[in-house]
This record gives structure tokens, sequence and C-alpha cells, in this order.
């Protein structure tokens, strides 16, 4: 079973590549041309998102697809990622694991390597902290696969202070994140 937060998810994304929600209702597919706002989703999507999922859950359904929301949200339907696309597919939960349709079957020239993907609202604080545990990891790694023998010129740091140099720029760099307007 998909969650919520999954489903909403799998339209956001969807929804950044261009595709359209259809409500049977008003007979008008939606479009949001900016679905993130920040670190969040943007208020037009997240209004919609509220329509479909309390209201219109039965009758609304991404552009491309045959599934409705209600379908993804039933106990029936996973979401995966294409294996073609690596954006999030609704898949049938029982038997082979398949896409039944990705919506990306119609559109030209995707995937675009060259392009950035779809995505989730990021939170740039904890991005910079994985970031920067990521650098001192190699730094890390990089000191264990490097021969014992020392240039002439050679800088010398110890761990501590490695750690203390990280510390101090993952700092500065949220300093600089959080005194822009």
């Amino acid at each position: 079973m998909a969650s919520r937060t999954l489903v909403k998810n799998y339209l956001a994304q969807w929804m950044q590549m261009g595709k359209t929600v259809s409500l049977s209702a008003q007979n008008k597919p939606v479009h949001i041309h900016k679905i993130l706002q920040g670190e969040r989703y943007s208020t037009p999507f997240n209004n919609l998102w509220s329509e479909i999922s309390t209201n219109n859950a039965q009758e609304a359904y991404l552009s491309g697809t045959s599934q409705t929301i209600s379908d993804l949200l039933s106990n029936q339907w996973e979401i995966i990622a294409c294996a073609r696309c690596n954006l999030l597919v609704p898949t049938l939960d029982v038997g082979p694991r398949t896409p039944v349709c990705c919506p990306c079957d119609d559109l030209p020239n995707h995937p675009n390597l060259d392009l950035v993907s779809p995505h989730v609202p990021v939170k740039l604080a904890t991005h910079i902290d994985d970031l920067c545990d990521r650098l001192a990891q190699n730094s890390t790694d990089q000191e264990d696969q490097e021969p014992n023998i020392i240039p002439p010129d050679a800088t010398y740091s110890s761990e501590e202070e490695d750690t203390q140099t990280i510390h101090n720029l993952r700092d500065s760099v949220l300093k600089l994140v959080k005194s822009k307007p």
C-alpha cells in the first residue's frame, strides 16, 4: 500500500515534468507551474493535493495514466521507481513488480540526464550536513588509501583539526544560507 506522502511525491514529480492532473468534475486538466517553493511544496500544489486527497480522489488521475488517486491509495497499489527514468510510478502490489504504465512513455526526449530531475523538497540544512559528512568520510577514506610517503611540502594536521575544520565549514555555510532573504 502506498502512503499518502508517497502518492503526493509521485504527483509532484510528474507535475514538475509538465504533466497535468485531471479532475473529472471540472472537465479540465490542472497544471501548476511552480511545484516547489524553497524547502517545501508550493501553496498552489498543497491546495491541489488537499482538494484531491479529501474530495476528488475517486475522480482525479495523472495525465497519461489510468489509475485514480483513490486507486493508488488503496492497498492494491504500491509506488516504486521506474526502471527507465527513476521517477515514481504505480505498480500492482501483487504479482510481478512491473509498472502498469510509466507516465514517461509519452514524454519526448525523456529521460534527459542533462536536466535536474524532479525531486521532493529538500531541507537545505540537512543537505549541507550530509555534504559535510561525505566530505569528512572522503577525507578519511583517502587517508586510508594513501601510501605512507610524505611529500616535502606536506601540511600536517591532526584528526581533531580536520574535524574542527569541517565543523567550522558547516557553521559558516549554514550562517550564509540563513542570512539570505
